[in-house]
């Protein structure tokens, strides 16, 4: 509970200044009773902080928490309910001035009241701690049985799926013919129960490398040092020594010489490869090996960052993970009950730790009815806590949840329990939610830099990417998700539905999707402070009487199954602390009314039937993020208007996207702020609307004057001419992505003279001439490219051309050719090569690609193709991985490229 209570309460603290800072008159009024609530949280927050990282608390101890919490939540409340009623117009004259002052004099008084009333809120929460004591406990997270290593886990049992990982492992591990013989580092990368260390010591104690290295050793590194973890290789190679990092290093460089030595280092979750790398000699002519397991990515990268591989763990397929499941349950495959597990394989997700204490667990239970298998498995967050069959996997939740180094970054991953478990989450939904929600400042950088780091942590696992690599949608780990619903309704941070026994205290993010939270009502006590409200599928009718809800500031309806009426909006456009609103459904028509919400920051009406916006959204003051595919209704009387406020008073940066007419290409032009942009251009748009769009296209383009400007342009001119397109850039401008969809007979003459262009992705509805394919040399700074048509002419890259690129995916139906010259594109780490059609290597020669990582090929090639791309990534120094993808079901033009490491891809399906 002291994770989500730290984070808000030392928001809340940092909110509450900054807005009495933009209140003078009231800030010199309550000046005493503010520095006494100032003083009551730093020792609140202090007293949490001193709590925080023990692995148990005590009733009083948690008790005063949520009390704490609660308090946290006044103060927020308080602030939301008057903010907006005292905002300032900075632009008002004194008059009107002195007349708003007059007029919110009583709210300033109402304001005051509740202020002195949290500040005895305050003082008594702290008197409760004095009375009562914290209960300390002294036990630390640190010794927690979440610390214990994988390896305390190996079973027999475990072993089922092992092989052909063991395989691919020792592969790794051997010398590629024809190169020289040196110190390679493997990392095993995975969430914990994976397997990573019953697969380490699987190759370790395999007689490959018992016959063929003379020294050997294995060290645990978790919770360690590198004087400790380098103390243990000694011990483990026959050698007492003590000192430091220096001298320990220094000694067992002596000890291992030019021997050929394999060494393990499990579990390592802390950055010490740089502390000990020199530790272990590179002897040319000799091919040692260091094996490190760790679930953190970036570990992972460091330590194989030089001669090395990553091999990152894979989930057991499906039919593995049935029979492990099936024998750990004790069940046969035709077992009645056999049925019943099956949501239960659904939250294991394939992680064989997971598989096998949750069976271990049901089997426990004797032979249960439907009705009690079902119990179970919808409450096994639950059962984690305490049952001692799932021990060692809420071992692994726990420490993976406590290694997490910020309090923040503990509460967004809470924030995930909101989103069902079988839906793939959109990164920047989840971001730009978390920003609305206002739980760290609005900083979209730090918000980025959270998520990545749940991700670093295979705590997040990436489900698709975009072409330039970033993660695109996510999913947490079934077990990881349990804990996390769990956690989340221990501390009243999330409530997923009213079905069950009211939660204590009062309900704040709120979410529905459940198939009985149709039918769960809502008290109307608990409406008034409801800040997040999320819907997948029905809801009762309770929950959405939006006229109850005062302190909303994210409501998310994209999955929303109900059909929304007008009242239903027009209720909506009064929750005035909305920052974010996504709606879907049959909803045709936005209400003018929507105007009220002046605090809205992102829109998205991509799931709608909306086709003609109210302008009255483009004059919302801060709103950020707009999504949808849409016109704007007649603007000739207001257009002056409108561009003199998108010129002064818009922070939209994301406009994504409209369709093209007059008065948004007009507009366009003006809109100071814009550096995401997507647009339609259907075959009904005028002549003149396009000539502004043109221009309003080179203006967009010519307002990226740095290279840090992350600028990005989308574009579908399926049914426009070429003509949109012509025209050229007077100076050097920059433009990070682009994206064009059409018939593209040449490359536009622009493309060619971006500066800092590093993402290119072309769709063409024919083919690509190789006209077009040649003008891609001449595209400096590319380093994503991906290329969608139904043919393609011979494509050859020269020594020179394109030298930056890392990642090229075609996609085609057909293709005369792909040729890489000798020296050609040397910094290149992935293909993607999606065609049927495509058998043999063509021009490609893998082993001219010396920082190639991946290969993927369309599953449709020959069995003999297939081997022979294989073959030639064995023959390759850096062992690329050779994925094969099942495209039977996905059109070119809408193809995305997925991250799963089972070998064959399906098509993603649309992501929440």
């Amino acid at each position: 509970m002291e994770i989500v209570a730290t984070a808000f309460v030392g928001r809340v603290a940092l909110k509450l200044f900054a807005f009495l800072d933009g209140n003078y008159k009231l800030r010199r009024n309550l000046e005493h009773d503010i520095q006494r609530i100032r003083m009551e949280l730093d020792m609140i927050d202090a007293a949490i902080h001193d709590h925080d990282g023990r692995r148990s608390s005590s009733q009083v101890q948690t008790a005063w928490i949520q009390l704490a919490r609660e308090l946290g939540h006044s103060i927020d409340d308080c602030i939301d309910r008057f903010s907006h009623r005292l905002a300032k117009d900075a632009a008002a004259s004194p008059l009107r001035k002195t007349v708003s002052r007059l007029k919110t004099a009583p709210i300033r008084t109402e304001f005051a009241a509740e202020i002195r009333k949290i500040r005895k809120i305050s003082e008594e929460v702290s008197k409760l701690r004095e009375c009562y004591g914290g209960g300390e406990s002294s036990t630390s997270e640190a010794s927690a049985p979440g610390a214990l290593s994988e390896e305390a886990h190996a079973l027999a049992a475990d072993l089922v799926g092992m092989d052909a990982p063991r395989d691919e492992l020792l592969d790794l591990i051997r010398d590629t013919d024809g190169h020289p013989k040196q110190l390679k580092v493997i990392s095993i990368v995975g969430f914990g129960g994976s397997g990573k260390t019953l697969l380490a010591r699987e190759v370790y104690e395999s007689d490959t490398v018992v016959c063929q290295y003379k020294a050997r050793a294995w060290v645990r590194a978790a919770d360690k040092g590198a004087v400790d973890v380098l103390k243990e290789i000694l011990e483990e190679l026959g050698m007492q020594v003590t000192g430091d990092a220096r001298k320990l290093s220094t000694h067992l460089r002596k000890c291992l010489g030019s021997k050929r030595f394999f060494i393990v280092i499990d579990d390592m979750r802390t950055e010490l490869w740089n502390t000990m790398k020199n530790s272990f000699p590179a002897v040319m002519g000799v091919s040692s090996r260091v094996v490190v397991t760790t679930p953190i990515q970036y570990i992972a990268n460091a330590c194989s960052s030089a001669h090395g591989h990553v091999y990152a763990m894979r989930t057991l397929s499906e039919d593995l993970s049935r029979q492990l499941f099936l024998k750990e349950a004790s069940l046969e495959d035709s077992s009645p009950s056999n049925e019943l597990g099956s949501e239960a394989l659904k939250k294991c997700d394939g992680l064989p730790l997971a598989l096998v204490t949750t069976a271990q667990f049901l089997q426990s239970r004797g032979d249960p009815t439907w009705a009690e298998w079902a119990r179970l498995c919808n409450n096994l967050g639950e059962h984690l806590e305490t049952e001692d069959t799932l021990a060692r996997m809420k071992s692994v939740v726990r420490h993976s949840y406590a290694s997490l180094p910020d309090h923040f970054i503990k509460t967004f991953l809470l924030y995930l329990g909101i989103f069902p478990r079988d839906r793939p989450v959109r990164r920047e939904r989840l971001i730009r939610r978390w920003l609305a929600e206002g739980l760290f400042g609005g900083d979209a950088e730090l918000a980025t830099c959270y998520f990545k780091k749940l991700v670093d942590h295979s705590i997040i696992r990436p489900i698709d990417v975009s072409n330039n690599t970033k993660v695109k949608t996510c999913q947490t780990h079934g077990m990881m998700l349990e804990f996390i619903l769990h956690k989340s309704r221990c501390e009243n941070f999330v409530t997923l539905s009213h079905d069950q026994a009211r939660p204590p205290g009062k309900t704040r993010w709120l979410s529905l999707h459940h198939e009985s939270a149709g039918r769960a009502r809502m008290s109307r006590e608990d409406l008034p402070f409801v800040r997040s409200l999320t819907i997948f599928g029905k809801a009762h009718k309770s929950v959405l009487d939006f006229s109850k809800y005062e302190l909303l500031r994210v409501l998310d309806l994209e999955e929303c199954q109900d059909e929304l009426s007008d009242k239903h909006l027009k209720e909506i456009c009064n929750l005035l602390l909305l920052r974010y609103l996504g709606l879907g459904g049959p909803i045709a028509v936005l209400p003018k009314e929507i105007a009220k919400l002046k605090l809205l920051e992102t829109l998205d009406i991509t799931r709608t039937k909306i086709e003609i916006l109210p302008v009255e959204v483009i004059e919302l003051p801060c709103l950020i993020h707009l999504f949808g595919k849409f016109k704007l209704e007649d603007v000739s009387q207001r257009v002056s208007k409108l561009q003199r406020f998108l010129s002064e008073k818009s922070n939209l940066q994301t406009l994504s996207g409209f369709v093209a007419d007059k008065g948004i290409a007009q507009l366009m032009d003006h809109m100071n702020n814009l550096t995401r942009v997507k647009i339609w251009c259907e075959s009904t748009t005028e002549a003149s609307s396009i000539t502004h769009l043109s221009k309003s296209i080179k203006g967009f383009i010519q307002r990226g004057s740095h290279a840090s400007d992350h600028r990005s342009l989308s574009l579908n001119f399926n049914e426009c001419s070429e003509d949109l397109l012509s025209f050229t850039l007077e100076k050097s401008c920059h433009l990070s992505k682009l994206k064009l969809q059409g018939n593209i007979f040449s490359l536009p003459p622009f493309v060619t003279a971006l500066a800092g262009l590093t993402e290119l992705c072309l769709s063409s509805l024919g083919k690509f001439t190789g006209d077009v394919l040649a003008s891609l040399s001449m595209v400096h700074s590319l380093q994503y490219l991906k290329l969608i048509a139904t043919h393609m002419e011979k494509f050859v890259i020269r020594k020179g051309q394109l030298n930056i690129l890392l990642r090229m995916c075609i996609v085609v139906q057909s293709m005369e050719g792909l040729e890489i010259e000798e020296e050609a594109l040397p910094c290149f780490e992935s293909l993607q090569l999606l065609c049927k059609g495509v058998n043999g290597f063509g021009g490609i020669r893998m082993e001219l690609l010396g920082r190639l990582k991946e290969v993927a090929l369309d599953d449709g090639l020959s069995d003999k193709a297939k081997q022979e791309w294989k073959e030639a990534a064995k023959m390759h120094p850096r062992r690329p991985k050779v994925l094969f993808i099942k495209t039977n079901n996905c059109q070119p033009h809408t193809f995305s490229w997925p991250v799963r490491h089972d070998g064959i891809f399906p098509c993603t399906t649309p992501p929440s």
